[in-house]
């Protein structure tokens, strides 16, 4: 019982963190429920995009609302994303999920230290928009990025925010905020393909945990208006590092 009640305030939190940066709530969840609500990696996939979808989803209306989404970035993400998701889900049944999640914390962390050593040269430039004809060479990676998505419930943010912070130069902000919209489709879609195959989710974990990410999917955006820029970025970094050192050091060989 009570891994189930800590499912609400691991909502809140969770759900604050992933919308407030821009990285997907599975890179947190994933821990939570593999550690602390001891599910199997595989339930745990289901459950912890069935949570985003909640999180995701209402972080998504908070952004668009306030205007701080480019739409026509966040569609052409998600549909070249969706040509990824269903290849993740097939390898969620093949791979060893352990495997998968050590390799991931390295991923993670990589990702942290590219950012990391990326130099912000361009501070009096950025902006908030940007043509589909500048995104065009990076939509094959949203297909990539959401196969992660698929297969172990990792949003695409994680990997998305650096390239449209760091090679099209938006502020973080409209970064993170494209990235919502793209995540809560991609972890719409793969929960539909899970559940079509057969797997199923924590019912009570689920429930405990949706009116706190309903509500921390409203704080996150809210607060994101009100944080310095390299602020946020530095909170990226260090989630992503804090995150992928604990899938890489606690996951593997726990079942």
């Amino acid at each position: 019982m009570s891994a189930e009640w800590t499912a609400l305030p691991a909502g809140f939190v969770i759900a604050t963190l992933a919308t407030l940066v821009g990285f997907g709530g599975g890179i947190l969840w994933m821990p939570f429920l593999i550690l602390v609500a001891r599910l199997d990696p595989t339930q745990a996939v289901v459950t912890s995009l069935v949570i985003q979808v909640g999180g995701m989803g209402s972080g998504s209306v908070a952004v668009i609302k306030a205007k701080k989404a480019d739409l026509r970035l966040s569609l052409a993400l998600s549909a070249c994303a969706f040509l990824g998701v269903p290849i993740g889900v097939w390898l969620s049944r093949v791979v060893s999920a352990d495997s998968i999640v050590f390799l991931l914390g390295v991923l993670s962390l990589t990702m942290a230290l590219v950012f990391v050593y990326t130099q912000d040269d361009f501070e009096d430039s950025v902006v908030s928009q940007v043509s589909l004809r500048q995104t065009a060479p990076y939509l094959g990676l949203s297909t990539l990025f959401a196969i992660l998505t698929g297969l172990l419930s990792m949003g695409v943010g994680d990997f998305l925010v650096p390239i449209l912070r760091n090679r099209l130069r938006m502020t973080m902000e409209s970064a993170m905020s494209a990235c919502l919209i793209v995540m809560a489709m991609n972890a719409a879609l793969a929960a539909i393909l899970h559940l079509m195959i057969g797997e199923k989710f924590a019912t009570n974990l689920v429930l405990w945990a949706i009116p706190g990410v309903l509500l921390g999917g409203q704080v996150g955006p809210r607060l994101a208006g009100r944080i310095p820029d390299q602020t946020l970025k530095e909170i990226f970094i260090y989630g992503l590092s804090l995150a992928g050192i604990h899938m890489m050091f606690n996951i593997p060989g726990g079942h």
